[in-house]
């Protein structure tokens, strides 16, 4: 199987969330009824509703005995953090499942670990994060259909540069810190950064040095670190306080994001958020090292085996299969 590493389209749809009320004013100023959508109507979310014949079209999915069946109302997003090196090369050491379900109007954040040890389809065992510089999105979506038993239907990638200016341009952001954070950063005299749990303000530069710190802590707390910054951004520009940003932060997001989400498709991402007034909006799931557990290759790296009956037990609440 062949896979395109070129650069991929960037869309009018960016990245976390940010779209929500205008795209929700959209709706409203052209008349389109919810339920018109919800029912099928033809011209809209051909992706959502045709879902069952794009999986018996996906040959990895077909033959792999664990598939999932995710309903036809839940629409996902994998938001990827792109780490690059100077020599132009890089990771996906951020990656963040994004599920929306268009019938409850919830949203659910699934982190997968950067270290999980993975068949590469047509590759090789590898590191998970791996999968999309080797192959794109195609490979990376090959290895979750063959590892785990879905294919994300859309991505979103943000380099850490891009990621940072947005959050400088709405002030920084007020993050829920569960547990207490220290660790090496480079922008204090000390060299060496502590947090307290409680609400933090952080600016760009502290904010992601706290998603991304590794060095006194693991990769399990850095999924739940990477998750408090995200769910923090999406607070913060949902504010009413905030509309004086929404140009720039937009303008920032555009500049920064590259995803294949259509305009069209991106009705089916707003419907939830119209209940962004909600503390319930959001539940976050996270592994730990029942379901994967630290061990070392035959050549020495660290990485983890994934459990993956445990794996599927959460993917099932994540993608509301078992309710």
């Amino acid at each position: 199987m062949t896979y395109k590493t070129g650069k991929e389209r960037k869309s009018t749809f960016p990245w976390v969330l940010f779209l929500v009320v205008i795209i929700t004013s959209l709706v409203v100023m052209s008349g389109l009824s919810l339920n018109k959508i919800r029912e099928g109507q033809p011209g809209f979310l051909t992706n959502l509703w045709l879902k069952d014949a794009k999986a018996n079209s996906d040959l990895i999915l077909a033959e792999n005995p664990a598939a999932l069946e995710i309903p036809k109302y839940v629409k996902t997003i994998m938001f990827l953090g792109k780490d690059a090196s100077e020599d132009g090369t890089y990771r996906t050491d951020v990656m963040l499942l994004a599920a929306f379900n268009v019938k409850t109007g919830k949203i659910n954040l699934f982190s997968l670990p950067r270290d999980l040890w993975v068949t590469i389809p047509g590759w090789e065992d590898q590191r998970l994060n791996t999968a999309q510089p080797h192959g794109g999105n195609a490979l990376l979506g090959d290895t979750l259909a063959y590892n785990f038993g879905f294919r994300p239907d859309h991505y979103a990638m943000v380099d850490f540069t891009g990621f940072m200016n947005m959050i400088y341009v709405i002030d920084g952001i007020d993050v829920e810190v569960t547990e207490r954070m220290e660790d090496k950063c480079d922008f204090n005299a000390e060299q060496w950064c502590v947090v307290e749990p409680g609400t933090v303000h952080m600016d760009q530069a502290q904010a992601l040095w706290y998603a991304r710190a590794r060095l006194n802590s693991t990769d399990f707390d850095r999924t739940r670190r990477a998750q408090e910054v995200v769910q923090a951004i999406v607070k913060k520009i949902l504010k009413p306080t905030s509309i004086p940003h929404w140009p720039a932060f937009i303008k920032a997001a555009l500049q920064a994001i590259d995803t294949d989400v259509k305009v069209t498709d991106a009705w089916a991402y707003a419907f939830p958020l119209a209940r962004f007034l909600k503390d319930d909006l959001m539940t976050t799931y996270r592994l730990t090292t029942n379901e994967a557990i630290p061990f070392t290759t035959s050549g020495g790296a660290m990485v983890l085996q994934p459990n993956y009956p445990a794996i599927e037990e959460i993917l099932n609440q994540v993608f509301w299969i078992s309710q």
